[in-house]
């Protein structure tokens, strides 16, 4: 049994608790006077009133007098206020939500001051006291000023361009408020009101399929003022991009204005992260603009491949299946163009440059831009040679020529690397070998997320480089497959153990690479999966540098390398064939080396201009 004693400080505790929780809102204001300049403007006001109340307090029909007169404003401004709050607002808005519209007007502060206005005079007036009854008088009118500033204000918001604004400026603040500290950035996206508000409007309006709604959303987050760190908008760009794409694909919302809001989104996200700043850009940010380039970009092909997958099981409208795969090519061509320092159509001066520029933020975007079979795939290693090089690749890839050998070359035969780009590259990989075992690995991801061919591609659903043309996977893959490190089964045995086996250190080229993109990596679908971890992908992409290059050319070292495999090991990259190369058409294979081995000969129908497999 607890003593008096006891009990009392138990009670004492809980009265303080509670007055500690009441007061919590006043304590708040209080602080937020230094970071607020209207704040700081009515305390410094209020406090100067209460000097002149006490130097020169008033007569009591003095105070009557201009008690009435201030409350009959104050009534005035308070109808004012409702009128056009109920005219142009809806009470069970989430955005904005009453929150951020008294934030904007400071109808609390404005009301607050008028009730200890009428307090003090009250007081005042009932206990004859000249001081604290000056002081409410002199607070009224202090609280009619504010309270034209705050009809004003409301005023403004009555307008669209007003409540843009607030919404602008709403935004902003709660994505400078959510971004730092870097770590549990997700988790505080997540359950930070005002975003939730945010994005629970732009659901709304999209199953309503409100066209003006959705477009008016995507234009408050696109023309938001930066940030003081992009991370949290740019991840906001990408999931409003998915909230739109499902929404067209299977909701009610137009694709047409799905796809236009949505490049609006990707058009801002690349100006945010990634204008081209020329050679004088830091590390931090170049690595910052690769990793929303990479997302971006493996985003932008899952997009197409899912908009391509749903129309053919019936999912989804080939209408809306055509317009999002057209918006995708459109923004990989977008990214494309923004990571070329020299783009073959550039229109002028602006045009020029790129925000990558080291070994990390180049491989970091390469490697998403591979993934998933999206557009352009083999066009990206181009600006990826001239950044590594300083010189440009002069070969095609479509008559066989191999970007990645003549990259190996540049920086690694002897007599080569001269140019302080390709000394800076050099030095970043360290050697051939980790030069190679990187290469490996980006092809690995690339292969593991090629697309379905046993699947239909209508032809509705084409689009340049978005097509089941085989000679235009087969270019795809021999841009990877003709980088040639190795020549016999041993060889190739020994860099597949190197490739799963080996992950490198931390703090290398490699790592700097998954970090690059990592902080970005769960705003979008699809999960980032190292390519080690893909151990059928790897056999894979090692296989396909053993396979012949040409009609006639002996296989012998690449079906000595299949059978070398564990049984598990072959038949799940025969799986994987199966879904991603296309089959011959003659010569049915009798075991799953055979079947591999066949279909590798995809890779033969570059530069031949036939279309379909031998």
């Amino acid at each position: 049994m607890s003593s008096p004693a006891t009990q009392a400080g138990g009670r004492a505790l809980r009265t303080w608790t509670r007055a500690r929780r009441h007061a919590a809102p006043a304590v708040s204001w209080i602080k937020g006077i230094t970071h607020s300049p209207r704040r700081a403007a009515l305390s410094a006001s209020a406090l100067i009133l209460l000097i002149v109340a006490i130097v020169t307090p008033l007569s009591r029909g003095d105070v009557i007098d201009s008690v009435q007169f201030s409350i009959a404003f104050f009534a005035t401004l308070l109808t004012g206020e409702a009128v056009i709050f109920a005219l142009s607002f809806s009470p069970s808005s989430a955005w904005p939500s009453l929150r951020e519209i008294d934030s904007h007007i400071a109808f609390r502060e404005w009301v607050v001051t008028g009730w200890l206005a009428a307090m003090l005079i009250a007081g005042g007036l009932l206990l004859h006291t000249a001081i604290p009854s000056t002081y409410g008088a002199l607070l009224f009118l202090l609280a009619d000023v504010f309270g034209m500033f705050s009809f004003i204000r409301l005023f403004g918001l009555a307008s669209a361009d007003g409540r843009q604004r607030l919404l602008r400026r709403t935004l902003t603040k709660a994505l400078d408020t959510v971004t730092t500290p870097a770590p549990g950035l997700r988790r505080r996206m997540r359950a930070d009101p005002v975003l939730n508000a945010y994005l629970g409007q732009f659901d709304e309006a999209a199953a309503r399929s409100d066209g003006n709604g959705v477009r008016e959303l995507a234009e408050q987050l696109s023309t938001i003022r930066v940030t003081m760190n992009g991370t949290a908008t740019l991840a906001l760009h990408l999931d409003v991009t998915h909230r739109l794409a499902k929404a067209a694909l299977v909701g009610k919302l137009d694709p047409v204005v799905a796809s236009g809001a949505a490049e609006v989104l990707i058009g801002s996200l690349l100006t945010r992260a990634a204008t081209p700043c020329g050679t004088g850009i830091e590390a931090p940010e170049a690595h910052r603009a690769a990793g929303a380039m990479a997302q971006a970009s493996r985003y932008l092909a899952w997009l197409a491949s899912t908009s391509l997958t749903l129309s053919v099981q019936d999912v989804t409208t080939a209408s809306a299946a055509r317009e999002l795969v057209a918006f995708s090519v459109r923004a990989r061509d977008e990214i494309l163009r923004l990571a070329d320092p020299d783009p073959p159509y550039a229109a002028g001066a602006t045009d020029m440059g790129t925000p990558l520029t080291d070994a990390a933020s180049v491989l970091a975007w390469i490697g998403g831009f591979t993934e998933f079979h999206g557009s352009h795939q083999a066009a990206g290693l181009y600006p990826v040679y001239e950044i590594l090089t300083g010189t440009k690749f002069l070969g095609n890839y479509w008559d066989g020529d191999s970007v990645l050998t003549g990259l190996r070359e540049a920086l690694f035969a002897p007599g080569t690397a001269d140019g302080p780009a390709a000394q800076a590259t050099k030095k970043s990989f360290g050697n051939v070998g980790e030069f190679d075992r990187i290469w490996t690995l980006m092809s690995a991801g690339a292969i593991a997320s090629l697309r379905d061919v046993r699947r239909a591609h209508p032809p509705e659903l084409i689009r340049p480089e978005f097509d089941p043309d085989p000679q235009l996977l087969g270019a795809y893959l021999r841009t990877f497959a003709s980088h040639r490190y190795f020549t016999t089964s041993d060889e190739a045995m020994r860099a597949l153990v190197r490739t799963i086996g080996h992950a490198g250190h931390h703090g290398d080229l490699w790592h700097q690479v998954r970090a690059a993109t990592a902080p970005l990596a769960w705003s979008v679908p699809m999960p980032a999966i190292e390519p080690h971890r893909r151990p059928s992908a790897c056999v894979l992409a090692i296989a396909s540098r053993l396979a012949p290059l040409a009609a006639g050319e002996p296989d012998g070292q690449l079906r000595a390398f299949l059978t070398g495999l564990p049984p598990d090991i072959l038949n799940a990259t025969a799986r994987l064939a199966a879904r991603t190369l296309p089959a011959p058409d003659t010569n049915p294979a009798s075991g799953p080396a055979d079947d591999i081995a066949a279909r590798l000969r995809v890779l033969q129908l570059v530069g031949t201009h036939r279309a379909s497999p031998p």
